[in-house]
């Protein structure tokens, strides 16, 4: 591929652009009609969760794409694991991404991660480009045990706070209660985006399946403090009180992480039941909805950067699907404004009598997809959502 010397628009990421979702959408939302204008630049690997892909340069959706290689990442959730990937896999990843950002000039430089804000504060030192920042978490809300995010995560509202003292920047976050929080700590230019689908993602609506059972679906990438072992243990719980569910879990997750969940499963003799699927392909998402009945977003409190709005709520919704929620006020805000799903604490027991409900009532359950599939394709489309950080990207 040959490489471009007229970009406008760079995007740099942590994540392979594959799996950088909010940086994806931006560039899909700009790179049309503009071939060779607006590139890419990330890691090939990142964290536990099995996000990989392979190094080196590509074009995906109409964006140049160069994938910057990493080191082997020990997924085990322990300090010597944590030392060991940031002193041989991401220093030394992150030199080579600094190297080849600062050697590329663009007009505006979308930095898809807030722990890579300094390096678009030395993009516009360089280049006296615009710097836009997409948050996807609270400031300094991280808290998982045995992760590197968790260490920056500590310092970051500190950093952010001197950054915003000396430099310009705009700050796209996911919703109002974060946006509020980066004004907090100085920064004068917030937009809010939330993490709703592409139209393109929105499929034809497809009626749930017919009964007996409940079908419940667990979508995205799988770690802790995402419920998903309250999610096994309620569907346990609620086939144990009678009710017919099943529930199906698709997503990347690390091998130790994926085993665990594996053996929970075994431990409970739920194999008939529950399945535990690998990542699917990302225009399968939607799909991976459809043969439910109702999607899941179950963020656990366990963790301050999970009570943002989930895009799996947007996800299941825009695929005509109602989503059980955690009841964290932001999701707990959307949910009845729209009449989403349902929200609940994040424990077995409430989820077990939400999903015992739902199972003595399917028509009820299939009755709300048709509503939520019109809500999602009149409200949350990214194209729309994304209108007024448009201008600031590509100045039209």
């Amino acid at each position: 591929m040959t490489t471009t010397t007229r970009t406008t628009l760079l995007l740099c990421d942590l994540a392979p652009f594959r799996y950088s979702t909010r940086t994806r959408k931006i560039a899909a939302m700009v790179a049309p009609g503009r071939p060779g204008e607006i590139r890419a630049i990330t890691l090939a690997r990142v964290g536990r969760l099995g996000m990989s892909d392979s190094p080196g340069r590509t074009e995906i959706d109409g964006v140049e794409v160069e994938q910057l290689p990493v080191s082997e990442i020990d997924d085990r959730r322990n300090l010597t694991a944590s030392v060991r990937n940031l002193l041989l896999g991401y220093l030394p990843a992150l030199w080579r991404l600094r190297r080849r950002v600062l050697s590329t000039p663009a007009r505006t430089i979308l930095v898809g991660h807030v722990a890579l804000f300094w390096l678009g504060i030395r993009h516009r030192r360089r280049w006296g480009s615009e710097v836009i920042i997409s948050s996807r978490e609270l400031p300094g809300g991280i808290r998982t045990k045995g992760s590197l995010a968790t260490w920056f995560s500590r310092l970051e509202p500190w950093m952010i706070r001197r950054a915003a003292r000396r430099h310009a920047f705009t700050v796209v976050a996911v919703c109002d209660s974060h946006a509020a929080r980066f004004g907090e700590l100085g920064v004068k230019d917030v937009l809010v985006v939330r993490n709703v689908p592409l139209a393109s993602f929105a499929p034809d609506f497809t009626p749930p399946p017919e009964g007996p059972a409940l079908r419940v679906a667990c979508v995205g990438s799988l770690y802790p403090g995402r419920g998903v072992e309250v999610l096994i243990d309620a569907v346990v719980a609620a086939r144990t009180a009678g009710a017919p569910v099943q529930l199906t879990i698709t997503g990347p997750a690390g091998r130790e992480y994926r085993q665990t969940l594996r053996e929970r499963i075994d431990a409970a003799e739920a194999g008939a039941y529950i399945a535990l699927e690998e990542a699917c392909a990302a225009d399968q998402v939607a799909a991976c909805y459809q043969r439910a009945h109702v999607g899941t977003a179950l963020y656990e409190a366990v963790d301050a950067a999970n009570d943002s709005l989930s895009n799996k709520i947007f996800e299941g919704v825009v695929a005509g699907r109602p989503v059980i929620a955690g009841n964290l006020a932001e999701n707990r805000a959307l949910v009845a404004r729209h009449r989403l799903g349902w929200t609940c604490p994040v424990e077995v027991g409430p989820i077990r009598d939400i999903l015992i409900d739902l199972a003595a009532d399917l028509p009820a359950v299939r009755a709300h997809a048709q509503h939520c599939h019109h809500v999602g394709r009149t409200e949350f489309v990214w194209e729309i959502e994304t209108l007024p950080l448009q201008k600031r990207l590509i100045g039209t």
